[in-house]
């Protein structure tokens, strides 16, 4: 019995940090979306679908998530200190994009064809569209759009039950030669867009100053993501939990 439930224990931990990953990501990307004025069914779509996408591949993928990472902070870092009167996302986005393209292609055939992610962020970003139209339907009849940790809990336990399904039934094209040699450089890519899109946020956030009255339009997504992030941990420890109980072992699927 100790035993079984330190192994549940051990499993919701994990899947708690995942969860609160996802969650930070999810409130921060639907809150933004919102302000952007997105209609409500395609931002909880593309928040979950993106939020999928982007956890999925540092859950499956480490390493190369963390090559994306680290190439989307010293880009966005770079980026405000060499064009801060400069303002231009795209221009950002893109160099992340290009620079963590580079990265990727750094990694051995052998690391990648251990993790293979693009199957991973490719079957996440598939667990975010199949779920995304289940949690509109949720929100919308109920009063939790206006509640963060919530709905990222809801999202989170919905997006891991649809990964856990398609991992072991994804397009086999995911797992094609071409799909391991793009594999490493586009996730890499993806993850350093994510990032330095965040740090973006970040900094646009700092032209709040209240006692002049001046407010940014993004306070909002940063004020969100505390709460998103803890509706994340309580959806993800649930799930990694029932997982154990149930006695499904995602890690015999991944590869």
């Amino acid at each position: 019995m100790l035993d079984k439930l330190s192994r549940i224990l051990g499993k919701a931990i994990i899947w708690a940090f995942s969860g609160a990953l996802f969650g930070g990501f999810f409130a921060g990307m639907l809150n933004y979306l919102l302000i952007e004025q997105v209609p409500l069914w395609l931002a909880l779509v593309l928040a979950s679908a993106l939020s999928g996408m982007i956890i999925s591949a540092f859950f499956g993928s480490m390493l190369v998530a963390l090559g994306g990472t680290l190439t989307g902070i010293l880009t966005a870092i770079s980026y405000q200190i060499l064009f801060a009167s400069y303002q231009q996302p795209l221009l950002l986005l893109g160099v992340a994009l290009v620079l963590g393209f580079i990265a990727g292609g750094f990694f051995t055939k052998r690391e990648i064809r251990d993790s293979q992610p693009l199957a991973q962020t490719g079957t996440g970003l598939m667990a975010g569209l199949v779920s995304g139209p289940v949690l509109y339907l949720i929100v919308s009849n109920t009063s939790l759009i206006g509640n963060h940790w919530p709905v990222a809990a809801i999202a989170v336990s919905l997006v891991g039950l649809c990964y856990v399904y398609l991992i072991k039934h994804r397009p086999a094209i995911l797992g094609s030669p071409l799909a391991l040699e793009i594999g490493g450089p586009l996730v890499c890519g993806l993850i350093a867009i994510a990032v330095a899109s965040v740090f973006w946020i970040i900094g646009e956030s700092y032209l709040t100053v209240p006692e002049l009255g001046q407010t940014s339009r993004y306070q909002g997504v940063l004020d969100a993501a505390p709460m998103g992030l803890l509706g994340g941990i309580i959806g993800g420890a649930f799930g990694g939990a029932m997982l154990e109980i149930l006695g499904i072992r995602l890690e015999e699927h991944i590869n």
